[in-house]
């Protein structure tokens, strides 16, 4: 039991100087011109966000993000349509019509 005490005070004490070097850590951080957020984002890379959200969009990036959709669904569409024509089908669409 006392050996258990003891490795309990140990540990305190570690704790309590790992608190130590971290404030003098965040001070010299400081003193060098940056905060320590600023450091470890520096550290993390512009890819890393401290609240593991994404940034938000700007009303353009949306907009641009929008047109490149579009592009995308109306292509895949249209290579949806051929190979059904190529194969002798129908679309889903005009089967759909075509059965009410």
């Amino acid at each position: 039991m006392e050996h258990k005490r003891i490795l309990e005070l140990a540990l305190e004490a570690l704790q309590n100087r790992r608190t130590d070097v971290d404030a003098e850590m965040e001070a010299l951080r400081t003193e060098m011109g940056g905060s320590a957020r600023a450091t470890l984002e520096r550290k993390a890379g512009p890819t890393a966000s401290p609240s593991g959200r994404r940034r938000a969009k700007t009303p353009a990036e949306r907009k641009a993000q929008s047109k490149r959709m579009k592009a995308y669904w109306a292509a895949k569409k249209a290579a949806a349509a051929a190979k059904a024509k190529k194969q002798g089908q129908s679309s889903p669409k005009s089967r759909a019509k075509s059965t009410h």
